[in-house]
């Protein structure tokens, strides 16, 4: 799939219908529900592979509420961000399996 193709929410966990606003995931664009969190956009579309931790090693989302650090994505720039606990606005930048301290060659 190429950069300017929109991803589709195969497996929708909210109604599709009322308002949307488009977001990127890894460069693609994709249609999100304002308010619902950066995890269940994720999810909606399969992507089940989230974060890279400090050992290189791809991981998935284990709690789903704040705890656990395991769907950490980077926003806008910013790294650490938890998926789960992060609301969706208009435009947002989301980039998935990204590693700070890899990124940054620490």
């Amino acid at each position: 799939m190429n950069k300017n193709e929109k991803r589709l929410r195969n497996h929708d966990i909210v109604p599709t219908s009322g308002q949307s606003t488009r977001v990127w995931v890894d460069n693609q664009a994709v249609d999100a529900i304002p308010g619902e969190n950066i995890l269940s956009v994720l999810f909606a579309i399969g992507k089940r592979t989230i974060t890279k931790n400090d050992h290189g090693k791809i991981t998935g989302a284990y709690c789903g509420m704040g705890v656990c650090h395991c769907c950490t994505v980077k926003v806008n720039g910013r790294h650490k961000v938890k998926a789960c606990q992060t609301l969706i606005e208009a435009e947002m930048k989301i980039t998935t399996q990204v590693n700070r301290l890899q990124e940054e060659g620490l």
